[in-house]
């Protein structure tokens, strides 16, 4: 069959079909029949894809919910109140607390998100007394952004060789920037090319889908594209009378692929399947009612298009769940190595009307009650550990796509009450093909951020012997390796 010989040799794989002049295709997941026998790298010897994230929120944390009693692996540390509902996904957390920015001392966000994302400004600098002397480069002003690329920017520019994937860097986001005082470009945004050249976060679940299924979308380079049209996906506007055809179109070929594959890739294209079905009830018709007839569901995500949301979503927790499914089905279907989530800007006074909070974020943390912030962190990690449990679920070759990330979690501030660049508590997520042991509590006073960063561009196979202008190093964290 020619489907199952173009799939042996792909690294991303399309079902493809045309019907009224509409091209749709399905994504699929990576295969058992695209590995090795033993799961581990693609069958012409490539290995599976290893991805980077990062997920930012503003106003960082408070230490007391945060510290766990113990360092160590396994069992001699246990997760802090804050990080609870990462339970499930323990084994793939790596803690690293103690850090500092430069010399530790008071300083505010920008600052600090212009060190824990790009390195600082390219203005050398070993202390805080340093930053006073940067030139033109403001700080918490409509005039800052990031003067280097961000650390995503400059994996993506790495990693890629001829079998680049659809999207070079994949941007997303939750909360807009909202706050008294201005941030520039950094208050909405992560990935920057250079300064003011950004890549703006999608916040909107239904429009990243879209983004990610259009019939517009080119087709990537490199490795099988399957047979007929010319789109990735299914366009969300089209009649639901014809949407119907075209997925029963596409998955027709599914079936006839299923019957070739392995009980386990049979599987995960039934996953597939249902999950086209559920898509197919519950994206909105033209008159804006309903959905369709028939479907399961889906319990697996693999590579399937997760739901479409309603065109307005009112509850936020929903929405970061839709928006978390759709960066997992990005990265399943190997449509790209590189993505970053902005939860919330560095300052900004985010609104948590799900917690019943009617105040900001930021204001929060520089008040006399001390609740509000801790429960804003608290349902942040909620969210966080709703991506990493999506990705535990999803298969990738012998493991899942969990296994293969590397996120790195981080905020702009160590002490948000009093803007001490101290002390900053990093929740990697993943195992990076292999290269973190995971379930580790690792505690490093003193160290810098920098070093942090350079070592994860190491753990991605970028060549970089020394990264960071503010506390520029050469110096690596080997304690978070396997």
């Amino acid at each position: 069959m020619s489907l199952l010989k173009d799939i042996k040799v792909s690294r991303r794989f399309a079902l493809r079909g045309a019907l009224g002049g509409i091209g749709v295709a399905m994504w699929l997941p990576v295969l058992e029949a695209m590995c090795n026998n033993n799961g581990t790298a693609f069958a012409a010897g490539s290995p599976l894809p290893t991805s980077f994230g990062i997920w930012f929120w503003g106003n960082g944390i408070h230490k007391e919910l945060w510290t766990p009693n113990a360092t160590g692996s396994g069992d001699a540390w246990q997760l802090p109140t804050n990080l609870q509902d990462f339970a499930d996904v323990k084994d793939s957390m790596t803690f690293v607390t103690g850090l500092d920015m430069l010399s530790a001392e008071f300083k505010g966000h920008g600052w600090g998100v212009c060190y824990v994302l790009s390195g600082g400004d390219g203005n050398m600098c070993n202390t805080m007394a340093d930053l006073n002397n940067l030139g033109n480069h403001s700080f918490e002003t409509d005039q800052q952004t990031q003067w280097l690329p961000t650390i995503d920017q400059l994996i993506a520019d790495a990693i890629y060789g001829a079998d680049r994937p659809t999207f070079k860097s994949l941007e997303t986001g939750m909360i807009p920037f909202t706050g008294d005082y201005a941030m520039g470009t950094v208050g909405s945004n992560i990935a920057h090319r250079g300064p003011n050249d950004v890549l703006p976060p999608v916040r909107d679940a239904k429009i990243l889908f879209d983004k990610l299924f259009s019939a517009d979308i080119p087709l990537p380079t490199g490795g099988g594209s399957g047979t007929g049209g010319s789109g990735s996906g299914v366009p969300s506007d089209i009649s639901f009378k014809t949407r119907r055809s075209v997925l029963d179109a596409v998955m027709e070929d599914a079936k006839r692929l299923k019957t070739t594959l392995g009980a386990d890739d049979a599987r995960r294209i039934d996953s597939h399947m249902e999950g086209i079905l559920d898509l197919e009830n519950r994206l909105p018709n033209p008159s804006g009612t309903g959905g369709g007839t028939g479907g399961t569901g889906s319990t697996t995500p693999a590579c399937t298009r997760p739901a479409a949301p309603p065109e307005t979503i009112e509850d936020m927790t929903e929405r970061s769940h839709a928006i978390n499914q759709l960066i997992v089905t990005a990265l399943s279907c190997n449509l790209t190595r590189v993505y970053s989530h902005l939860w919330s800007g560095a300052r900004s006074d985010s609104k948590y009307p799900t917690l019943q909070l009617a105040g900001g974020h930021h204001a929060y943390t520089h008040g006399t009650d001390g609740s509000e912030p801790r429960a804003i962190e608290k349902y942040i990690m909620s969210q966080y550990a709703d991506l990493t449990k999506i990705m535990k679920a999803t298969p990738m070759g012998a493991g899942t796509v969990l296994d293969n990330t590397l996120i790195y979690g981080i905020s702009d501030v160590g002490e948000p009450a009093a803007h001490i660049m101290r002390d900053y508590h990093i929740v990697l997520m993943g195992k990076a093909g292999g290269r973190l042991a995971g379930n580790k509590h690792i505690r490093l006073p003193g160290r810098k951020v920098t070093e942090l960063m350079l070592t994860l561009q190491k753990v991605m196979g970028l060549n970089v012997t020394s990264f960071g202008t503010w506390d520029q190093t050469s110096e690596t964290i080997d304690d978070i390796l396997a």
